[in-house]
């Protein structure tokens, strides 16, 4: 069986229309690889509805998109600047906000309320909730913010 060559020169040399075809499908392979990576790179955490407020960021407790911080265990994120702050409601009186992002490779995390830690779903690093490294591959901890709750209003600088 004879093989045509493309008329095409530019990209692929002068290739045969099955190094072609063999070279799309390897593309389209790694796209489709790399797209579902990325869709698992992730927090699923839901983003606070927050406003600015002194020197930091205000979230009212009151407003229906922030119910998931109205009781202990519940978790959001918030943009802060230039980082994502992730925001934990760890008990009736209390709050905790640090990073969101893993110091390994800047992927979004999650909240694990049943062990009470922050973890990485890119590569497997878990961080205790005050930013401390618990197992890698991060090896630093993440930033911590200031967090206080009074009267149904979450404050972080």
């Amino acid at each position: 069986m004879k093989t045509d060559r493309l008329p095409i020169t530019s990209g692929c040399g002068g290739c045969s229309r099955r190094e072609m075809l063999q070279g799309l499908g390897a593309a389209a392979v790694g796209a489709v690889l790399v797209a579902s990576c990325a869709s698992n790179a992730g927090s699923n955490l839901a983003f606070a509805a927050g406003s600015s407020c002194g020197s930091g960021q205000c979230i009212d407790l009151t407003s229906t998109s922030n119910k998931d911080l109205t009781a202990a265990g519940g978790a959001m994120l918030l943009t802060m600047g230039s980082d994502t702050v992730m925001v934990i409601r760890s008990s009736d009186t209390a709050v905790i906000a640090l990073s969101a992002i893993c110091t390994h490779e800047g992927c979004s995390m999650d909240y694990n309320a049943s062990q009470n830690r922050i973890d990485c779903p890119c590569h497997g690093s878990q961080f205790s909730t005050d930013g401390k490294v618990l197992t890698g591959p991060a090896s630093r901890a993440v930033r911590v913010y200031t967090a206080t709750l009074a009267n149904n209003m979450i404050t972080v600088t």
